[in-house]
């Protein structure tokens, strides 16, 4: 069988949009063989013409197919006999290990205005490093892992602005409480749903990781112990259904979770409760507590969620961190039954004084 190779320009947190990307591979049964993962690259073998829409993740910035790999010696054949960019004058970035005099020269025998561009804004990642953004008009991964050398050029680049839109002008926003539509769709990704799966949010708020289920095709079932936020919810996803034609179905309850219907879900994918929203930052004995509470807190609900899953269905959730204080997830997978398939990986600004870690429980 052919294949092809795929490389993946990460976001924020490398470690989260990996683990969303293999999630959402072993989902589909699709055949993949990780190739490298290194800082926020990415190469999968995949199946040949394996499709991705950069759009249904939420870690992803750019992606794109290999179009070389070899030693330098056999590089330095490919980019004399073959044309890389299908223009005369344009702007190009890089992305990868590798100083990027070839491609200089390979541009400049053909007569080509080509503007090599650096970084303007940068990422800030989860280990502290920065990355930079360039705005160029291509895009190129240039790498060597394990004496190879990989080349290819961007297909795809993650377009921020309609998601930004939608989430700023659905009807209801709570802008303190929600989670960010990019964090929703790694939940859902983690989750394994697939279209017309039916996926559970038990503490839905305005239901904003129920919009992304609703236009991945995603069935969604959302409740919440606090009447306003189902009414919000109701609001919020009949605007998204009628604006965007959607197709699936949803259903809002005012309930709490620990009574949560046995229907059987194929996912739960969650922005659980991280507390109340803190004015100044807690001490070791305040954040203590808080962890601890939640801990006796979400422990009934996720007793219920287990029963009324299909027994592979998959819980992809929040859990709060405080500095060095967090959830302990190994306590709450043997106190539930559950067992824990994704390590809890953390998720934090400096501007926040309550982080996240997402896991994912089966």
């Amino acid at each position: 069988m052919k294949t092809d190779k795929v490389f993946f320009i990460l976001g924020r947190n490398p470690e989260l949009s990996h683990a969303e990307i293999i999630a959402y591979m072993q989902s589909r049964n699709r055949t993949f063989r990780e190739i490298l993962f290194e800082e926020n690259l990415l190469v999968l073998e995949t199946n040949e013409d394996e499709r991705f829409d950069i759009q249904e993740f939420g870690g992803i910035m750019k992606l794109g197919k290999i179009v070389f790999e070899g030693i330098e010696t056999e590089l330095i054949t490919y980019l004399q006999k073959d044309e890389l960019i299908p223009a005369d004058k344009f702007s190009y970035a890089t992305f990868g290990n590798i100083e990027s005099e070839l491609l200089k020269e390979k541009f400049k025998s053909e007569k080509k205005k080509a503007i090599l561009k650096h970084g303007r804004k940068r990422i800030k990642f989860q280990d502290g490093k920065k990355q930079e953004l360039p705005n160029a008009n291509f895009n190129i991964f240039y790498h060597q892992h394990k004496n190879k050398i990989y080349l290819g050029t961007a297909t795809q680049t993650y377009d921020s602005n309609p998601v930004k839109e939608r989430d700023m002008n659905k009807p209801v926003r709570r802008e303190h409480l929600a989670i960010s539509p990019r964090l929703s769709k790694i939940l859902i990704n983690l989750s394994e749903a697939k279209p017309r799966d039916l996926l559970l949010d038990p503490f839905c708020g305005v239901g904003g990781i129920l919009q992304e289920a609703l236009l991945k095709n995603i069935n969604v079932y959302g409740i919440d112990k606090e009447k306003q936020a189902i009414k919000d919810a109701e609001e919020n996803l009949k605007w998204l259904t009628e604006k965007y034609q959607l197709k699936s179905k949803y259903t809002l309850e005012n309930l709490d979770s620990r009574k949560a219907p046995d229907l059987q879900f194929k996912a739960i994918a969650t922005e659980t409760p991280l507390g109340k929203i803190l004015r100044k930052k807690p001490n070791d004995n305040e954040a203590k507590n808080i962890i601890q509470n939640f801990e006796a807190y979400i422990i009934p609900i996720l007793t219920r969620i287990k029963k009324i899953k299909k027994p592979n269905a998959k819980i992809a959730m929040t859990l709060p961190a405080i500095r060095t204080f967090k959830v302990d997830a190994q306590k709450i997978a043997k106190k539930t039954g559950l067992k824990i398939t994704l390590n809890p990986i953390l998720e934090s600004r400096p501007d926040q004084f309550i982080s996240r870690t997402f896991v994912v429980f089966q």
